[in-house]
């Protein structure tokens, strides 16, 4: 990861499931997921999760704003 969590405003987004992630957005870079607010274990296979596409997908759809 070549950004800090503290540079960018971190968003919790929750899933149908029940889970919870956390995620900061870029607008170039796009997102990063993490499993903790500090930005520590970031989640590197997003992307083959539904759940959280769907997430992210609800979030750029609104604008951006959880």
């Amino acid at each position: 990861m070549c950004r800090a969590c503290w540079s960018r405003p971190v968003w919790r987004l929750p899933l149908a499931d029940g889970r919870r992630v956390f995620m900061e957005f870029h607008a170039y870079l796009g997102p990063s997921l993490f499993r903790d607010r500090a930005c520590r274990r970031e989640i590197e296979t997003w992307y083959e999760d539904p759940g959280i596409c769907a997430a992210v997908q609800w979030f750029v759809d609104r604008g951006r704003r959880a």
